[in-house]
């Protein structure tokens, strides 16, 4: 019979012992299940306990979550008590395939992708920090864990100078072994989407290069040009300034002792892609200028675009001292419009309120509500304000009062563009060193 044991360090008082037969009942498999064990799914096997002899009259309910597109944790060592002891330990929460040698592991690496590997150092044939070196050759960014006794402290000193990023002694603790794990699949898994989402920035920008060079018919446009570049700087701007703060935090989750548990960025990733997105859609819109069909107007949550554009822009206003509040209706209010047109308008005013408050590291305050049949959405800052004689001015195409500070007076100018072409209305009200505010009022659908 062999037992699987979990680590020394937990008390096995804690634990009921089940055992499982082989079919033929030759041999029968020990486990230590903790009674504390909260079932999370109805899915449930029975093991049966009992005697060598036979299974006892009562059996066992064991429950076991399945959760959809779990992470792959790739589990490499020769010896077979803490392989399973590992895989009891972390299937049920990761899609666990294990190894009893290099050559193997390798071999499921390239067929299963894990997001992190387990690997022990000491193994026969090919050793840990060989099969380290084979593992960068084929994936540099994946998250490699070592498994290690304590005679062999200095050799994993060494596999992390090869480029390990953690390890982990043996025996080892449960609690610390799915925390390391954990943070090291989350690791992988943002460094993946960090590449893909750096890979579609380039496809379009390799986009922009063709139609910019195969559209000369733009050259003639003039205006149309112009709102182009302008549309596609704002959620560029956004995206290069959370790719810079994400690449910090990779680099400092580069170092598999540090620990730092804030390395991981799904938020940041993810306003990455949202304005990935919408250079896609400005620039399939701009493509389409000018030819018959253009797209039917749809409803449209203009709730939901304010807390997306608020969302995308706080990264910015923090990196330039600016306190960002948003007060935003939970209920949906629906208008009819196009959602690229309606982003880019408020994206323009949001932005602009941003950088009027930058200088004064003041603040800008996001409303949307609903008010007298129309989505009401209000952007306040306390910048240094606009002028009175500049007010009647400042919708004017190519007007700004960026002078030196990369202004090309479009920004404005668009937004009531799209207001106006939603059948709506935009207000401003300003005083000098006081701020500015913003009213943009749309009309409700079927209200």
């Amino acid at each position: 019979m062999q037992s699987l044991y979990f680590p020394s360090t937990l008390p096995h008082r804690t634990y009921s012992q089940i055992f499982t037969y082989s079919q033929d009942r030759s041999c029968a498999l020990r486990i230590f299940v903790s009674p504390s064990a909260k079932p999370r799914s109805s899915f449930s096997p029975i093991i049966s306990h009992g005697t060598r002899h036979g299974p006892s009259s009562n059996p066992l309910i064991v429950h076991i979550s399945a959760s959809p597109d779990p992470a792959k944790v790739l589990i490499i060592d020769d010896e077979i008590g803490p392989r399973e002891s590992l895989r009891m330990l972390l299937k049920p929460s990761y899609q666990v395939h294990t190894a009893e040698n290099v050559e193997t592991g390798l071999q499921l690496l390239q067929e299963k992708r894990p997001d992190t590997i387990v690997m022990d150092i000491r193994m026969p044939g090919m050793n840990g920090i060989d099969g380290l070196r084979k593992i960068r050759e084929i994936d540099p960014h994946l998250s490699v864990i070592m498994f290690t006794g304590f005679g062999a402290l200095e050799t994993a000193q060494e596999a992390l100078r090869l480029g390990a990023n953690d390890y982990i002694n043996k025996p080892f603790d449960a609690v610390q072994m799915r925390e390391v794990i954990g943070r090291n699949v989350e690791r992988t898994r943002l460094q993946r989407q960090s590449e893909v989402t750096g890979r579609e920035l380039q496809e379009l920008n390799e986009r922009l290069r063709n139609e910019l060079a195969q559209k000369e018919r733009l050259a003639s446009l003039g205006q149309a040009s112009a709102e182009f570049v302008h549309d596609l700087s704002n959620p560029l701007t956004i995206v290069w300034g959370y790719v810079q703060i994400l690449a910090k935090k990779l680099e400092q989750s580069g170092d598999g002792n540090n620990g730092d548990r804030n390395a991981s960025s799904p938020r940041e990733l993810h306003i990455i892609e949202q304005n990935v997105r919408l250079c896609r859609e400005l620039l399939t819109m701009w493509q389409s200028y000018g030819r018959v069909g253009a797209s039917k107007p749809k409803p449209v949550s203009m709730s939901s675009i304010v807390q997306d554009v608020s969302r995308s822009v706080t990264g910015m206003a923090s990196q330039n001292g600016v306190q960002l509040d948003c007060d935003i209706v939970e209920e949906e209010l629906i208008v009819l419009g196009d959602p690229t047109q309606l982003t880019r308008a408020l994206q323009n005013v949001i932005v602009n309120a941003i950088q009027a408050a930058t200088e004064k590291h003041g603040k800008v305050v996001v409303n949307c509500q609903e008010k007298d049949l129309y989505a009401d959405i209000q952007v306040r800052d306390t910048g240094y304000g606009i002028a009175e004689d500049e007010i009647g001015k400042i919708f004017e195409p190519y007007f700004t009062t960026k002078q030196g500070k990369n202004g090309t007076g479009l920004g404005l100018y668009i937004t009531k563009k799209v207001i106006d072409d939603h059948n709506g209305s935009i207000e401003v009200v300003s005083t000098l060193g006081v701020g500015t505010t913003f009213t943009l009022r749309l009309p409700l659908h079927d209200k």
